[in-house]
């Protein structure tokens, strides 16, 4: 990120750049028939799936690149919690107003 070249002995870290939202399909395979006696087949697990993020591209930086990088990511996290509640706060104004609203239409 920093195009630098590391020192010997340096850690590098891995960030995460891009991802994207993922949907894993699970397994629907039917149980063997039970077979009795001393070799009997046991039951397979059922993969159930599920959903997931998926990494599409992340990069090795150095100790420093990788502190601003989460930095900055948490920068981000929190200015859309910020608007998100923003949004809230605005929607239950907005309610608020209309109920005033009618119930000022029916006191009249």
């Amino acid at each position: 990120m920093c195009s630098k070249v590391a020192g010997a002995g340096v850690k590098a870290m891995r960030v995460t750049v891009v991802s994207r939202p993922k949907e894993y399909r699970g397994t629907v395979e039917e149980f063997p028939r039970r077979r009795f006696g001393r070799f009997r087949e046991t039951r397979k697990p059922r993969d159930r799936g599920g959903k997931g993020h998926e990494i599409v591209k992340e990069l090795m930086v150095c100790a420093s690149c990788g502190a601003a990088h989460r930095e900055k990511q948490a920068a981000i996290e929190a200015a859309a919690v910020a608007a998100a509640e923003a949004a809230e706060a605005a929607a239950e104004v907005e309610v608020a107003v209309e109920t005033e609203a009618l119930v000022a239409e029916g006191d009249e």
